[in-house]
Formats: structure tokens, C-alpha cells, sequence
């Protein structure tokens, strides 16, 4: 690492901006104390922020974590975590917020010097032994598991308990959580197992070699405790490109002779992939917020877009009324949503832009104006590949339409002054400048044939003046 006289200071505050140019030993460190960090209730919230941010460039490093008990505690349903600001929990996800509470409540149940052996076990296994990782999370899953479902069974058998250990917890999304949590721990060592067996992410394919792991799974946790096997299901949910996909798995699965209720499996997959799909649309809401660029709001929108559209053929054939209806639901709000804050909520900037660049004097900064007219232009090209599927096509094509003819309109203004040759109407280098501009306009909205008569003709009217 390099010493603290030389090194830059880590801006919390602008994470974003130097992800990728953070040292990887001093990023080592800094997810170290923050992890540290993170066990105190009071800050856990701030630290799940900066470790969101830092998220896109911890899943190319990899650096080296802390092997702490409450990471290991975490490990088996380590596929359903997702970063969410809202108060509420989709089915099948565990919000990381959430981790720190629901560990802390382990701990004050659990036996110190029981909990004190295993971190020390745990420091002394090697990070790639997973053999000896299983031994002993096969004995630490099973006993926080059981000290927290006592707590849940008291909770259910006593209302007043129930508020007080909400209450302590923080509020029903925690507590909705720990259920999830709990039973996951349950049946650790199996989802385990699966999690090795299957690719990591975006599992697009399923081969009889993942299929025969799947249904060892299922048939295990089934075996152990049927009410479990849901679990199963949000794991490999969690893997996979296309939801859609769960139901073709479980009627395999089905054919392949699993002792699992298929039926019963499916219906839990489809009510999880109805609520992942409405949060869905609680995270767009965040990105917009948070978003400088409209091109990668596009693509992302463009990505939820097509995950909803997964969710909708996976409930067609197999899901409830209620179920296609929510979907639908979705889509529609996620409409509503495009429209209103990626297309209307833009216009007025636009056009602010667009009038900067027909006059430059206006003091504005062109270079700027420029950026916010062809992030516009490419943001629409892309929203327009999935404007059809949300029934926004007449949207996008009339403003697509509208930048055409004002950028039109711009660039024969501009060759209406070369012509005139009235340098003090317009110098030579302004004029060239604009020219320029207005070529790469029109290349993003025409095509680079035109961009290069447009290009040409430009040249040639100046050369004449």
C-alpha cells in the first residue's frame, strides 16, 4: 500500500467519480473499515451506501474481505441481497440493510464463547478451503438458525413480543427479512451446494448436469424441511438471465422424477418474481434521480425493461390473474415513469440547449450545449428499441421528429451566413466551429452519409468565402 505521506485521500463524496482510480490495496483497506463500520446499527445505513457505490468495482477485483462471522453468517443467501432505499422488501431478496440488525439480534441469543470459537475457527481457515468452510458453517448456520427461530416462534406466539422485537429490529421490513434469513439458515449446507454447482450469474442455459444439481437441492431441502424449498427456488432465481426460465426448470425438474411439489414451487416462483418486478420499478425511480447521464439511463431502463418483459412470459402460462394483472400493473407505471421523468421532465432543458447552439453568443457554454443535445439525441435512439413495448413510440418519434427539424433548421441558418460572407456577421473560426457541430448532429440523428454531404458542403461554401 502506499504510505500515507504519498497517497491521495479516498473523497467519500465522490466515489463515482474515481472508482476505478483508487489504489487496490488502499480500496482493500477502506472495505475493511467499513465492514468494521457496518456493525454499529447508527452507521450501517451510511456504510451500505458508499459500499453500493463501490459495488461495480468489487465485482472486478475481488479484493480480499475480512473473514468476519457475520460475512460467513451471510453467505448462504448471499445471491438475494440487493441495495434498496425504499421501506419494503420484495419476496425472495434481502435488502443488506438488513444484515447488520438481524446478525446483532443472533448475537444477543447466542452463547458468546460459542460465537467467539467460531470466529476464531473461522480465522483460521483458508479462504479457498471450502471443504472446511462447510464443516464449520454446517454446525454455525444450524445454531444461528435454531437461536433466531426461537425467537421468531415466541414473537408468533405472543403479539406484544412480536411489536417489541419489530420494534427492536427497527421496522417490518428487518423483521420480514430475518424470516427469510432464518429460513435460508435452515437449509445452508444444500443451498450451499447449489450455489456451487451453478454459474455465478446470468445463467442463461440449463444443462442436465445443472438440472441434476437442482433437483438434489429441491429434493434435500424437501426431505429436511418441505416449507424450506422456496428458498431453493429464490437461489435460482437469483441466477438466472430470464425469469422466465424457473418454469421451464421446475417442469424438468418434475420430469426428472424430484419428490418436490412442483406445483406449489411455481407458484411461489411467480409471486417472487411479481414483487422483484415491482421493486423493480422502485430502483428505476432511484437511478433517474440519481442519473447525470441520459444514455446510461437508457440502457438501464432498457435492461428493467426487458426484465419485466421476462417476468410477464413467465407468469402468462403458469402465474394467476392477479399475478398477469401486477405485472401488467408494472409495465405500465414503468410507462408512466419513462414518459414523465426521462422524456417530459427533459424537454425544457432541451431546448435550452438547442438555443445555445443556434447562438452561440447567447452566453452559454457551447461545449456543454453540444454534450446535452447528443446525450439526448443517443438516449432516445435508445429508448426508442423499447418504446414499442411500453407504448411510447409517438412519444419518442415526435421528439426525435422535433430535434430533426430544429437541428435542420439550425444548420441551413448557419449556411445562409456562410454564404453571405459577412465575416462580421460570423468569423471563420466560429462559423467552423458550428459546422462542425451541426455534422456531428446530424450524423447522431441522420447517419454519417449525411453527415458527410452536410460535411462537404459546408467546407466548400467556406473555402468560397
Amino acid at each position: 500500500m502506499s504510505s500515507d505521506s504519498d497517497r491521495t485521500p479516498i473523497n467519500l463524496g465522490d466515489l463515482e467519480g474515481q472508482l476505478f482510480r483508487i489504489p487496490e490495496a488502499d480500496l482493500t483497506n477502506l472495505v475493511a473499515e467499513l465492514e468494521k463500520r457496518a456493525l454499529d446499527r447508527k452507521k450501517a445505513p451510511a456504510v451500505a451506501q458508499v459500499m453500493a457505490k463501490l459495488r461495480p468495482r468489487l465485482a472486478i477485483m475481488k479484493p480480499e474481505r475480512q473473514a468476519t462471522l457475520v460475512r460467513f453468517f451471510a453467505e448462504p443467501f448471499a445471491d438475494l441481497l440487493y441495495t434498496s432505499g425504499e421501506p419494503r422488501k420484495a419476496v425472495g431478496r434481502i435488502p443488506r440493510s438488513t444484515i447488520v440488525p438481524c446478525y446483532k439480534l443472533f448475537l444477543e441469543h447466542a452463547d458468546p464463547s460459542r460465537v467467539q470459537r467460531y470466529q476464531d475457527d473461522l480465522e483460521e481457515i483458508e479462504k479457498d478451503n471450502d471443504t472446511a468452510l462447510i464443516e464449520l458453517g454446517t454446525g454455525f448456520w444450524r445454531y444461528a438458525a435454531g437461536r433466531l427461530r426461537e425467537v421468531l416462534a415466541a414473537a408468533e406466539r405472543d403479539k406484544t413480543r412480536k411489536r417489541a422485537l419489530i420494534e427492536s429490529l427497527g421496522d417490518e421490513t428487518v423483521f420480514a427479512a430475518l424470516i427469510e434469513m432464518v429460513g435460508v439458515l435452515e437449509v445452508a449446507v444444500p443451498v450451499m451446494e447449489l450455489r456451487k454447482a451453478l454459474p455465478s450469474a446470468g445463467l442463461s442455459q440449463v444443462t442436465n448436469v445443472h438440472l441434476e444439481h437442482i433437483c438434489t437441492a429441491l429434493n434435500t431441502v424437501h426431505r429436511q424441511r418441505p416449507a424450506n424449498t422456496q428458498f431453493v427456488v429464490f437461489v435460482i432465481l437469483a441466477r438466472l438471465h430470464n425469469p422466465s426460465m424457473i418454469v421451464e426448470i421446475m417442469q424438468r425438474a418434475q420430469e426428472a422424477g424430484t419428490v418436490a411439489d412442483v406445483s406449489g414451487i411455481t407458484e411461489i416462483a411467480n409471486q417472487a418474481i411479481v414483487s422483484q418486478t415491482e421493486e423493480k420499478i422502485r430502483g428505476l425511480e432511484e437511478k433517474i434521480h440519481n442519473s447525470t447521464s441520459g444514455q446510461d439511463l437508457a440502457l438501464q431502463t432498457e435492461k428493467f425493461v426487458k426484465d419485466i418483459l421476462g417476468a410477464a412470459r413467465a407468469v402468462s402460462g403458469s402465474g394467476s390473474r392477479m399475478q398477469n394483472r401486477q405485472v401488467q400493473r408494472t409495465k405500465s407505471e414503468m410507462a408512466d415513469l419513462v414518459r414523465r421523468e426521462m422524456l417530459e421532465a427533459v424537454d425544457g432543458q432541451v431546448a435550452s440547449s438547442l438555443s445555445s447552439l443556434g447562438d452561440p453568443d447567447n452566453g452559454s457554454d457551447p461545449v456543454e450545449a453540444q454534450k446535452a443535445v447528443e446525450d439526448r439525441i443517443v438516449s432516445l435512439m435508445i429508448t426508442d428499441r423499447f418504446a414499442e413495448e411500453l407504448g411510447l413510440e409517438r412519444d419518442v418519434n415526435k421528439r426525435l421528429a422535433e430535434l430533426e427539424h430544429n437541428i435542420g433548421a439550425q444548420t441551413e441558418a448557419l449556411l445562409s451566413k456562410i454564404r453571405s460572407r459577412n465575416s462580421s456577421a460570423l468569423d471563420p473560426g466560429d462559423a467552423q466551429r458550428q459546422l462542425y457541430t451541426q455534422v456531428r448532429m446530424t450524423e447522431l440523428l441522420l447517419g454519417p452519409e449525411k453527415a458527410n454531404q452536410l460535411r462537404l458542403e459546408g467546407l466548400k461554401l467556406l473555402q468560397e468565402a
